[in-house]
């Protein structure tokens, strides 16, 4: 009986792991996005608002507004910092990215190629 219930377990385990939520969820069409939105500019190498208190299931949208200087949102520390895509994509200037925030947490944030002055956080409650 123990031997049974311990297969069991096996099984049950390992797919409850990986059918876990993400914390977070990158949204494929950032300019189209709906609903309760904070949006941050990017623009003078720089977020232009560095850090937001967010509610759980709210959207941050960052949108390059820099001419001729690329940059990106990379998760680098916190619940995200392992989910497939939380390295967003080169953003040029006009282009935007949005994640729908699920699970609370601290997310601290970089722009890789200007990591040393770049940086961001998004606190959800």
């Amino acid at each position: 009986m123990r031997s049974l219930l311990l297969a069991a377990l096996c099984v049950v385990l390992p797919l409850s792991v990986a059918y876990a939520a993400d914390p977070i969820e990158i949204l494929p069409d950032a300019k189209a996005a709906t609903g309760e939105i904070t949006d941050i500019e990017i623009n003078s190498m720089a977020f232009l608002t560095p850090e937001v208190t967010i509610k759980s299931g709210q959207i941050v949208r960052w949108t390059n507004k820099e001419e001729g200087m690329a940059h990106n949102v990379h998760m680098r520390q916190g619940p995200a910092k392992t989910v497939k895509g939380a390295m967003g994509p080169m953003l040029n200037a006009g282009d935007s990215y949005a994640i729908k925030f699920v699970e609370p947490g601290t997310y601290n944030y970089i722009c890789t190629p200007h990591s040393a002055v770049m940086k961001g956080k998004v606190i959800v409650e």
